[in-house]
């Protein structure tokens, strides 16, 4: 019950190209319910009446491209979240069938949990900068290295 590297690479690879894919389609709709979110805040600077109307002022005002405010990040990291998710999540099955007596159903409870924890550790800051890019009206950083220096700045890991 051993995972080759090719396996592990697999299943890194999977994870990471269907991560990506999906973000992407639902990127634009994620865009539009973040500023949805937002627009009681003082600083939105824009009010909708819901999401259709949210997605056409967008486009009508900022351009179709700002739909995909915050996408630079999560094309950097969302690979690397999600391959990190599918691959732990293998390894943990695998690991857990044959030196635990649990059965197949917590074996997948568990190890559910421990790749979500894995997928975390790059999901949650890359949630960051995206959500306060897609929030703002013009630019926040100049890309998804700025984006995370900055989050890394103003509030570091565990603040």
């Amino acid at each position: 019950n051993h995972m080759s590297g090719r396996e592990r690479l697999i299943d890194f690879a999977a994870g990471g190209g269907s991560g990506l894919i999906a973000d992407g389609a639902t990127h634009p709709v994620d865009t539009v319910r973040t500023r949805l979110w937002m627009q009681g805040s003082k600083n939105a600077g824009y009010r909708y009446n819901g999401l259709w109307h949210g997605f056409c002022d967008i486009v009508k005002k900022e351009g179709p491209a700002s739909l995909f405010k915050g996408f630079g990040s999560v094309a950097l990291l969302t690979p690397v979240a999600h391959g990190l998710y599918f691959g732990s999540y293998e390894w943990a099955k695998k690991v857990l069938s044959v030196n635990t007596h649990c059965s197949e159903g917590s074996v997948h409870l568990v190890a559910g949990f421990f790749a979500n924890g894995v997928g975390a550790l790059i999901w949650n800051p890359m949630d960051v900068v995206k959500q306060k890019q897609q929030a703002m009206v013009g630019e926040l950083y100049t890309g998804p290295m700025d984006g995370l220096r900055a989050v890394w700045r103003e509030g570091g890991l565990f603040r």
